[in-house]
């Protein structure tokens, strides 16, 4: 988990909340520069955080690996902006007018020496940033592990990747869930790039299957259960009580592979709840599926209120005339 935490772009996303450089009179100038930032106020501690964390993303603004770095400034910012919501609702608008203009200078100090990080101020809400932060935190341990090692033959990074895998999966739908309804869907909430997309699931999320698993399955213990059937005395040859190599072979891929087929099947329901879950919420196809559902409920309402009204409007002396008709008579002869 450490190595993890060290990973360049991770670094720089969980060290955006520490208090390093925040009295720095360089943030001074460019606060200065923007009257909408009133001094002394609830907004000058976020535009301090700004200013020192935008300074940081500039060491990393020309590597190849800076839209990472942009993206990350970006889920912490959005955070902040919901952290700050909630501490100060009575000048939410602080925010609004302060923020953009530091933001504006700070793209202006470095003119067209480097790659730009946009930022829109746009009100997401928090399940979307916390959805999009995890898949490109994922993303990130992914290609690094992917890059550094050779997963399938290193069992324990490859068994390290799938337990990522599957938590990370855990809480993408969790966020997903938890988004409202009346909430717009853009696809670009889920497309960071090429390599980590929720169009391509398979390539994002890929299974690896650590084929080495099964050098840990011990084959002794067979051996010594078939030693131990074959009674032998002093007065007697052992017999010899070898296990052929197929058969411990045998026994130790069906070992191995009971385990791989529950991983492998639990795996394959967790991803195919996300594709309905996805397309039942996200496509067309969900639309048409919740309309076409919902016609017919009407449909079955209305021919259910239609036979009941026939049935209330049936006329009562038919009824009374048919209980008649059917009432049994027992004769009685005198003797």
């Amino acid at each position: 988990e450490e190595e993890i935490r060290k990973i360049p772009e991770l670094t720089f996303f969980y060290n955006l909340d520490d208090e390093e450089g925040l009295q720095s009179s360089d943030t001074d100038i460019y606060i200065n520069k923007c009257s909408e930032c009133i001094p002394k106020s609830s907004i000058i501690p976020y535009a301090r955080n700004t200013i020192r964390n935008y300074f940081r993303y500039k060491e990393h603004m020309n590597s190849s690996s800076h839209s990472k770095y942009c993206r990350y400034l970006k889920y912490w910012l959005y955070r902040e902006r919901y952290k700050f919501s909630v501490n100060n609702h009575m000048k939410s608008d602080s925010w609004d007018k302060c923020l953009p203009c530091v933001w504006k200078k700070l793209k202006d100090s470095h003119s067209n020496s480097g790659n730009i990080c946009n930022w829109n101020n746009e009100k997401y809400p928090k399940a979307i940033i916390n959805m999009r932060a995890y898949l490109d935190e994922f993303c990130s341990i992914k290609e690094y592990l992917n890059t550094k090692y050779t997963l399938v033959s290193d069992v324990d990074r490859c068994l390290y990747y799938n337990k990522k895998r599957n938590h990370y999966i855990k809480y993408i739908l969790k966020y997903m869930a938890s988004i409202s309804g009346i909430t717009e869907f853009i696809p670009s909430y889920f497309t960071l790039d090429e390599n980590c997309s929720f169009s391509n699931f398979d390539k994002t999320f890929p299974e690896i299957t650590c084929q080495s698993d099964c050098t840990t399955c011990n084959r002794e213990p067979l051996v010594a259960k078939a030693e131990a059937l074959c009674s032998s005395t002093e007065s007697e040859p052992e017999p010899r009580t070898d296990v052929p190599d197929e058969i411990e072979d045998e026994h130790a891929i069906s070992n191995c592979s009971s385990t791989g087929i529950f991983l492998s099947s639990t795996i394959t329901l967790l991803i195919t709840v996300l594709v309905f879950f996805i397309l039942y919420r996200f496509s067309p196809f969900g639309s048409w599926l919740y309309n076409r559902l919902r016609k017919q409920n009407k449909s079955l309402k209305n021919l259910n209120d239609e036979i009941n009204g026939n049935i209330s409007e049936f006329p009562l002396k038919f009824i009374e005339r048919n209980d008649e008709n059917m009432r049994h008579y027992i004769g009685y002869e005198a003797q």
